[in-house]
Order: structure tokens, then sequence, then C-alpha cells
């Protein structure tokens, strides 16, 4: 007897921690539901000078996806039709998962899909128009929800973005970044700075990270996927010349110092064919890259106790 006691007295803790975590990421699902099919993106009055000729996304391997990750917060971006993505992820996740999302003319919108019977949204979610620089028929504003693990533990801001694209972009990253430092500013003085920003940064200029790590430095964000050795996370080039993709970093979190008191250590990930952790492919490409998208999940781990500021 004594030793079926101290069996349980040693893993009743292990079991404890399955609920003591929550995972919050973020991923760009390219083009949902068209993926690369540009017939069906002529239903969505997206006209393309060369529309592209592939498989629209595979929604039951994106969900799937999803729901092998057990995410549940996730930031998203490319979406197409976000009722259409709710309606989705009710089906093949549950009636539990919520999606809202940053409404705007622009091809693509930016959300946040959660598990409400894990995570409660507080309030209202606030859209910030101004990072679409004036431009909401083409650029993508920012979206912000409060959350609060149930049923009392961390409560938290994750804001969403999908920055300017291309190296050319640069100087409209730059304007972006520049009403973020102010969201990012102030966002304390509502006596919650526990802030994870996430999504789509597009930092593919000749700098790089530094696009962004002066601002980071600024207001003493951390910065996870840097935790990860090789840094090769959910961004992938084709060079359809050689039958070739190689990787790139653009898609992170960004952890304010009060939120990485939650956040796990080296627990940052990468999803789907990414986390094979190879920095390219040559030949046949993966079924993910052709059904899904060109980017991956990037999600980071966060203790639940309660959350005292």
């Amino acid at each position: 007897m004594k030793f079926i006691l101290l069996i349980l007295i040693f893993i009743t803790p292990i079991l404890a921690q399955d609920n003591s975590t929550i995972e919050i990421g973020t991923f760009n699902i390219r083009f949902f539901p068209c993926n690369q099919d540009g017939e069906m993106m002529k239903n969505y009055n997206i006209e393309m000078r060369r529309p592209p000729e592939g498989p629209a996304t595979d929604t039951t391997m994106l969900f799937k996806t999803i729901k092998d990750l057990d995410i549940e917060v996730l930031g998203v971006q490319e979406i197409v039709d976000p009722l259409l993505f709710g309606a989705m992820a009710k089906r093949h996740l549950g009636k539990e998962y919520e999606f809202i999302y940053a409404p705007s003319n622009a091809w693509q919108k930016v959300g946040i899909l959660y598990n409400s019977e894990k995570i409660r949204l507080i309030g209202q979610p606030q859209i910030y128009s101004e990072v679409a620089l004036g431009r909401m028929d083409r650029h993508r504003p920012a979206l912000r929800a409060y959350f609060k693990s149930l049923p009392d533990g961390f409560d938290f801001h994750v804001i969403v973005v999908h920055l300017k694209a291309s190296p050319r972009g640069y100087p409209e990253r730059k304007r972006q970044w520049e009403f973020l430092d102010t969201i990012m500013n102030d966002l304390p003085a509502d006596n919650e700075s526990d802030i994870i920003l996430l999504g789509d940064f597009n930092n593919v200029s000749k700098d790089r990270y530094t696009e962004f790590l002066p601002l980071l430095e600024k207001h003493q964000y951390f910065w996870p996927v840097s935790e990860i050795d090789t840094l090769i996370t959910q961004y992938w080039r084709p060079d359809w010349n050689v039958d070739r993709i190689e990787s790139g970093t653009i898609d992170h979190l960004f952890i304010s110092s009060d939120a990485k008191i939650e956040y796990i250590e080296n627990s940052t990930k990468v999803g789907g064919y990414c986390s094979d952790m190879k920095n390219e492919f040559v030949g046949e490409f993966p079924e993910f890259y052709k059904n899904i998208s060109d980017h991956c999940p990037v999600y980071s781990s966060f203790k639940v106790f309660p959350d005292n500021d």
C-alpha cells in the first residue's frame, strides 16, 4: 500500500501540469480559403495580373494541423473569408472555438481564434486602423483582444498584425512600427501590462531582425523565436527554376517583460512541415506547402497561475 501511495504522490503533480499551461501562437494561412486557386480568388473580387494556378486550401489538413498543435489562442493572417474560417473552425475543432477578426476592405484580414472553454474574452476587441496607413483597401489594420485563462489565471493582451510585405515595403513597415510603438506605450495605462504582440512582420529587408530589435529593446520585450537555435520558422521562398524552397524568419511573437514571467523558457516551437527544421526543400515540395501555406505556425507556452499585476 505504501508503494502505491508513493506512486500517486509522484504522479499527481505531473498530471496536474497538463492544465497548468496554455499555448499562444501565430499562423499565416495563405489566402484562406483560396490558397493558390486563382479562379476561386475571382469569387472574392481578387484580381491579379498573374493569378496563381494551384489548389485551394485543404481545409481538412489545415484544421487537423491546428487541432494537433492544441493551441488555445492563435493569431491568424491572410484570411480572405473570415466568416467561413470561423464556421469551419467550429466544425473541425469544436463549438467552443470562437473567431474574431478586424474588418477591412483589404483582400486579407487578421484575426484571433481561441478556445472559449479555456480562455475568456474580456471586453470588446480593438481595431487599430492607423496601422493600415490610411489604406484599409490595401493594408491590414491591427487587432487587439484582452483574454483571461479560465477559471482565474493569466490575463493578457494579444495584438495580431500583418505588416507590409517585400523589401520595397520597408519604409511603410517603419511607419507601421511607429504606430505599434504608440500602442505599446499606451497599453500599460490600462493596468494590464501582460502583452503579446504577434503576427507576420515581413522583416525581409537587408536589415532582417534589426527592423524590429530597436523597438523591442526600447520597450523591453522578449523575442522567443530567438531561442530556436537555427531560427528556422515558417516562411518559405520558392525558386521555381530549380524546384527549391528556402526558409526565412518573419513570423514572430514579442512578449512584454511582465508577460515573460508567465512564459515558459525554451517552449517556442514551429509546426507543420517546418517542424522538420530543414532550411530548404529540393524537388517535390511538401504537401503542407502546396495545400495550406508558405508559412507555418509558431507558438509558445505560458503558465496560467493567477496573475497579480
